[in-house]
Parts: C-alpha cells; structure tokens; sequence
C-alpha cells in the first residue's frame, strides 16, 4: 500500500508524486485533502490531492519542498512506500453551473486548482484561468492549465515570463472587461485578501482555500481554526473552502504569525534529538489551544 508509482520534478523545488491509494482515489472529490506520513514517527502534513486515476487506484500529490517532512517526502525513490495516508479529508467544492468563472492561482496553489477548474468545466462553466508566480522557474503546470481552462492569463512577478505583475493585477483588468459570475482564488494571504478586496468592490461572489496549520486534520485539536462570518469554523472539517468576503484575514494573518513563531523552536538544532521531539510535540499541542 502507498507505494509511489511515479515521481517528476514540476517546477524549482515543486515536486509531483503519484501514489498507489486505491480506497482514496475511489472517493476523493476536487478540493479535498489527505494526510501523509512520509516515515514513521514522522510528522503527518495535510497535502491537496491534484488528481486521481481511480481504476489505477492512484492519487497525485503536488508539494513545495519547504521543511524536513516534505524533503523527505521529495526524496524517497519510486517503488518505496509512504507510511500511512488518511482521508479524502475535508469537505469537497461544490461544483455546479454559474456561467463565467475565473479560476486564480498562484505558487503551489496551481496544483490545488486545476482538478476545481477540470470539474468547473466539465460542469459547463466557461473558465478563465490566472497564474502567476514571482519567476517563469516557479510557474507551475502552465500546459495543464491551459487545457483545463477556455483562457489563461500568466504574471511574473519579475517580467520573466508573459507579462510583469501580480495576477491580482490582471484579476483587476478582466473584471473591468467581462462579465465574471464566479472567483475562485488559490494562494497566499496576502493574495486571497486583495482578490476579495477587489471582488468585493465588483460584487463578484468569491470562494477561497484556507489552509492554516493542522495538526490532526480532523478537527479534534483545534489549530486550523479560522474566523468566517464572525463565526470560528475549522479549516480541516468545515473547509477548505470558504466565502473569501466572510473571511477574517486580519484574524488569520494574526494567528498564522503565532503558529510561526511556535514553530520556531522545531528547528533549534542545539537540542538534542529526544529534546527536539518533544519540544515539536509540546508545539503541536500549543498550537492547537493558542489564541490571540
């Protein structure tokens, strides 16, 4: 069970697997989520899954390399098996017919939503897809995208690559010029926040991914916590997606940082191994009860 069947480098330190998880890729839906143990008595992260093949019994997983779990789940070999898999976790978007619909992305958030574009379209919906990243090197699955989407519209941060500026920038321009009923935004907050500024403005209904830490991935602990409607939800069992005008950004960036700060003490290489563990196990447990 969960042997890799085949592994690619996507982009600069993006890297793809596909696993063989039979009773995942029978169930799974666009937008949810599992969690992966690469070894055990590793740390378990909550990845999206990008696609599934469910007469291979197969799912794909698309992830940044950013820290010691991810590395060493970048780094086993085809033909070695991940530890354990849970899920599909997380509730699934609600895929349906509203017309024109711009799907926007940007960095790793490319992955998340390219199978939501494929189950808009098929649904009938005309789409329009915006990626961006800060290089043309970080642009992830361009080709992909363009197949899954009537349009695509690209943004480089540095100009390396189709057009210089932020895919908010062109989200901005396209509103201004069509009729748009529905915005789907994938990305960082600083992204999600100004799309939903801008949407908001233009009355455009928009739905964003929230992807705060977790730590059990099914709502027992408490960490994923997210202020939507002036009503506390959980990432993990009422999300990921969420109405982008009701999300408390503010309240997410302030307990976004409090989590990073926790973390901090993960990477004190002074501590001896047992040290260290239990210091990551004592964070997990903070993490979960910590509030503003």
């Amino acid at each position: 069970m969960f042997e890799i069947i085949n592994k690619q480098i996507i982009a600069e330190s993006i890297k793809r697997i596909d696993v063989y998880a039979p009773d995942i890729a029978s169930k799974v839906l666009p937008g949810q989520f599992v969690k992966i143990c690469p070894e055990e008595g590793d740390e378990s992260i909550p990845l999206t899954v990008s696609d599934h093949d469910a007469a291979r019994g197969i799912i794909t997983l698309i992830f940044q390399e950013v820290g010691s779990t991810t590395g060493k789940l970048g780094s086993l070999p085809i033909g070695e098996a991940v530890f354990s898999i849970l899920g599909p976790l997380g509730k699934a978007v609600h895929i349906e017919k509203v017309g024109r619909v711009i799907c926007i992305a940007t960095g790793i958030g490319a992955a998340q939503i390219l199978p939501i574009c494929r189950a808009l379209k098929k649904e009938g919906n005309k789409i329009v897809g915006i990626i961006g990243a800060k290089t043309k090197s970080k642009l992830m699955l361009e080709a992909q995208m363009r197949i899954a989407c009537d349009k695509i519209l690209i943004a480089t941060e540095d100009g390396s690559y189709v057009r210089r500026g932020l895919a908010s920038d062109v989200l901005r321009e396209v509103i201004g010029k069509e009729s748009i009923d529905l915005v789907y935004a994938i990305g960082n907050l600083e992204m999600m926040e100004t799309v939903c500024s801008i949407t908001k403005k233009a009355k455009i209904k928009t739905l964003v991914q929230l992807k705060p830490i977790m730590v059990d991935c099914v709502g027992m602990c408490g960490s994923c916590r997210v202020k939507v409607g002036g009503k506390i939800l959980m990432a993990c069992t009422d999300g990921p997606e969420f109405d982008g005008h009701k999300v408390d950004f503010k309240d997410y960036q302030i307990r976004k940082k409090s989590h990073e700060e926790a973390g901090k003490c993960l990477n004190q290489k002074s501590l001896p191994n047992q040290q260290q563990r239990e210091s990551g196990i004592l964070t997990k447990f903070l993490s979960g009860i910590l509030k503003k």
